[in-house]
């Protein structure tokens, strides 16, 4: 019955890391996105009618607050962010490579299985928490 357990908190906490990366990829994309739209409102319109470009060096003025702008950018954080969704990808394989030793090293039933998961169930809903499986594994309550 200790397997099952096992098999089963680590199938499951697999999971929610899944749902977790899968939230953090689409801030990500969605940061792209707003950082891409603010760079493109930054790029002025052009002037159709000729400046007297010789005289002022107004245009070279313009241009180095426009390249000072564009060093601002939080690209960098917005890698870091990435590299650690990476590395919780290289978590989720590690608790997948668990379970799959689990799997193939300890032979279960499938009923001591699911009864493994309505426990788990009830101690999410028991504290609170949403089981992230109801869409994966409906489990019905025993009557």
């Amino acid at each position: 019955m200790a397997f099952e357990k096992e098999i089963a908190h680590s199938l499951y906490s697999a999971y929610e890391v899944y749902l977790d990366l899968k939230a953090q990829l689409h801030d990500v994309q969605q940061l792209r996105t707003q950082q891409l739209q603010e760079a493109l409102s930054r790029i002025p319109e052009p002037v159709l009618e000729e400046t007297d470009k010789g005289k002022g060096g107004h245009e070279h003025a313009d241009h180095d607050v426009d390249h000072a702008v564009g060093k601002k950018k939080p690209i960098p954080t917005i890698e870091d962010h990435e590299q650690q969704i990476h590395r919780d990808l290289d978590e989720l394989a590690k608790k997948i490579e668990n379970l799959v030793q689990s799997l193939t090293q300890n032979h279960t039933t499938a009923p001591t299985m699911l009864g493994e998961f309505e426990n788990l169930r009830t101690f999410k809903i028991m504290s609170g928490e949403k089981f992230a499986l109801n869409s994966v594994l409906p489990l019905k309550p025993n009557r």
